[in-house]
């Protein structure tokens, strides 16, 4: 099934792109959507761990079940001052 990812800052930076298509197989998870990323684009697993995940614009856990046509966001820590 196909999902959309939106990538900000340092995930964009580091995937190339602020959204890219995903091919996953039905019933995948949010975590098993971040190995699939992970695999494709390698220098983006360091920065799994903090990632916080939004799926159709709400926050959820790794284990939620993605569907058809979800929107996965992949959101860094922010740091500033």
């Amino acid at each position: 099934m196909r999902i959309q990812v939106l990538c900000f800052a340092t995930a964009r930076d580091l995937l190339g792109t602020a959204r890219l298509d995903l091919e996953v197989e039905a019933g995948a998870t949010v975590e098993m959507a971040l190995e699939v990323i992970a695999v494709r684009s390698p220098a983006i697993r360091p920065l799994l761990d903090t990632l916080r995940v939004a799926l159709d614009e709400e926050f959820v856990s790794r284990s939620d079940v993605l569907q058809p046509g979800s929107t996965l966001a992949l959101l860094p820590p922010v740091s500033g001052g």
